[in-house]
């Protein structure tokens, strides 16, 4: 008999990328009980003029290879002990990131900062060997959506983490180009 494990068991690292007429964000995310803005992980972001496909790749992988999932080994029910520390941490980074970004662009506030654009959200597997799944979204407000699993055709893309960083950075280029964009 062969054990089936529960994909919410299976270590996932994350990430995101999103793109504005103003910037490029690369964002890392851990796991704890839903996804968080990672405390350690690699987030960054530039100009969209200077942000080439080579950039996208290499800061998505530095992104994905910092990324911890903490709930794939914690016990369930989870319990609040460990959280009680982290949520405070991951939301002031959250914060400081998106602060950064409205500062340097000149953005209002933090809500125009983070909205008009197209994400993509990335997850990598533990058990997908080298293979990274990108899946463009639907903008919405200040966030993004999931397809619906009936319109997914054309919008979720592979790629190894093998990939040189312009050839990752292309996959990635080509998931947001498929997204449709809260622009306005």
């Amino acid at each position: 008999m062969r054990t089936v494990i529960p994909s919410w068991q299976i270590p996932t690292r994350y990430a995101q990328v999103i793109r504005t007429r103003k910037y490029v964000a690369v964002i890392c995310l851990e796991t704890w009980g839903g996804m968080h803005f990672s405390r350690s992980g690699w987030s960054t972001f530039i100009p969209r003029k200077e942000a080439t496909t080579e950039w996208i790749g290499a800061n998505l992988k530095k992104a994905l290879y910092s990324s911890e999932d903490f709930g794939a080994h914690l016990p369930t029910p989870i319990p609040d002990e460990p959280f009680d520390t982290m949520k405070p941490e991951s939301n002031a980074r959250s914060r400081e990131f998106w602060l950064r970004i409205q500062q340097e662009f000149g953005f209002k506030d933090n809500l125009t900062t983070m909205s008009k654009s197209a994400g993509i959200y990335i997850n990598w597997p533990e058990d997908r060997g080298d293979q990274v799944e990108m899946l463009s979204t639907r903008g919405r407000g200040g966030g993004f959506s999931a397809w619906g699993t009936n319109e997914n055709f054309g919008k979720v893309f592979h790629a190894s983490i093998n990939l040189s960083d312009l050839e990752f950075g292309e996959v990635a280029v080509q998931a947001l180009d498929r997204c449709q964009p809260n622009y306005a």
